[in-house]
């Protein structure tokens, strides 16, 4: 158990180096870019990426899964190598003929170029990805780190000249063609997996050990990622770009603990969890450490959302955005549960339980739509409001007994022991936010902070000892 923690800290430190200053300079590059361009030229694109988003998630279609848990040699990854070329492709031509129908679909003819530009990012992918899942499965954390870090130089430095001198929209555009050439180069001279062509036969064999865990992760990503973006297209449709432009920069700043927390360690978990479980390693317990780590990188941003929304906005994108504060403090409430749920993914795929991580994502996208629907046939906020307690209300009580109790099979006591209080505290939260009753929700917090404090001293004292023997 021991050697676990320090490995996934060791990578952790590695990997989270890279990408923690990599979204810094992301996230400093904003307030810079969000003074040039309006909420509008951020709420174009954000239309156009309700769609192609839904294609960048299915384009992994589950083969870095099926790469990292698989016990075969080099051939068997270098057939792989042609299946994430004709997904590629697949997905490339899919974007063209969709480019038109979604200009239609928004009214506004504007959108038919920048899809077209952004279907090569998908073509240009499928040469990639059989060579970072080698590399993840490798723990070349560090590696994968400096090539994001070097991706995410290069975009924001040619998103802040094109904005500057006028390009608009375009500047959110074009980048992304340049990144995915950098990675794609990068990571085939590290991996050098090569460009063979194999025969048919071969591609079936591959297909036949990767089916199941691909049309799994398929069936999960699909209905997750609508579950997760029908608020843009609500939105988009019924109030307009420049109120996307705002939600989504408001949803961005739940996205942000997501982002740096729960997917980095999502990314370096599962080939670490693959490990220990060869190991014969005791894979609950580490469940809970890693949560209540995940809890403690977290906690400060929901107090920063719920409490200061109005100064944090105003003093990173100017009084253009302020309309963002008013989203914000139930993102930010999200902040806390939303990025803890994740983690039981990858433990049900080292179960092979892919049938179950699928409906786990339909239900949790029923709960979701469904809140995100009513909500914007009311309002803006309305939407908001309604997704933050339908996620803390239902999915997260579902995730809990069907995931993690039934299907992992995790002690109940102890299950109930962790999420009960969070659940708990959180509702009591948003309704003080619900009906504005400051005084209530400052004591609240504070109850909420002593608590999390109490309940996982030991592993933040473990965390702390991790970190000072790595440094």
């Amino acid at each position: 158990m021991e050697s676990f923690q320090k490995s996934l800290f060791k990578n952790i430190l590695i990997s989270g180096g890279y990408n923690y200053l990599s979204q810094g300079i992301n996230f400093l590059s904003s307030i810079i870019i969000s003074r040039i361009l309006s909420p509008g030229d951020y709420g174009l694109i954000g239309l156009i990426t309700v769609f192609t988003g839904f294609i960048v998630i299915i384009s992994d279609g589950g083969l870095s899964y099926a790469l990292i848990r698989s016990d075969f040699g080099r051939t068997y990854q270098r057939v792989l190598t042609n299946l994430s070329w004709i997904l590629g492709i697949t997905l490339f031509l899919l974007t063209l003929i969709l480019a038109y129908p979604i200009s239609v679909f928004y009214k506004n003819d504007q959108l038919l170029w920048p899809t077209l530009v952004l279907s090569l990012t998908f073509l240009i992918r499928g040469f990639s990805l059989a060579q970072g899942a080698l590399l993840a499965k490798q723990l070349q954390f560090g590696f994968l780190g400096k090539i994001t870090l070097l991706c995410m130089i290069v975009s924001v430095s040619i998103t802040i000249v094109m904005a500057y001198f006028g390009a608009r929209y375009w500047s959110l555009v074009v980048p992304q063609i340049f990144t995915a050439l950098i990675t794609t180069f990068f990571y085939e001279k590290k991996v050098r997996l090569g460009f063979k062509i194999f025969p048919l036969n071969y591609l079936k064999v591959c297909f036949k050990h990767t089916k199941r865990l691909v049309f799994s992760v398929f069936g999960f990503n699909s209905i997750t990622y609508w579950s997760r973006n029908s608020d843009n297209m609500v939105v988009g449709k019924w109030y307009g770009a420049a109120e996307l432009g705002i939600y989504n920069r408001a949803y961005s700043l739940l996205l942000l603990p997501i982002t740096l927390i729960s997917a980095l360690f999502n990314t370096i978990l599962f080939p670490s969890m693959k490990k220990l479980q060869s190991e014969g390693g005791d894979i609950e317990s580490e469940y809970y450490f890693v949560l209540k780590v995940i809890t403690f990188l977290s906690y400060p941003l929901v107090l920063l959302f719920i409490i200061f929304p109005h100064g944090l906005v105003s003093l990173l994108w100017g009084k253009n955005w302020l309309q963002v504060a008013t989203l914000l403090p139930y993102f930010g409430l999200l902040v806390l549960t939303q990025p803890l749920v994740p983690i039981t993914g990858p433990l049900l795929m080292l179960k092979n339980k892919e049938r179950e991580y699928m409906i786990s994502g339909w239900v949790t996208a029923f709960f979701c739509v469904g809140a995100i629907v009513i909500g914007g046939l009311i309002s803006l906020m309305a939407i908001v409001q309604f997704y933050s307690l339908a996620y803390i209300s239902a999915v997260i009580i579902f995730q809990v007994f069907y995931v993690v109790i039934r299907n992992l099979g995790f002690n109940k006591k102890k299950v109930l022991i962790f999420w009960l209080p969070k659940i708990f505290l959180s509702m009591l939260i948003w309704v003080t936010l619900y009906f504005d009753l400051v005084i209530i929700k400052y004591i609240l917090l504070a109850i909420f902070t002593v608590y999390l404090i109490f309940d996982g001293r030991k592993e933040l004292n473990k965390v702390i000892s991790l970190v000072r023997k790595r440094l």
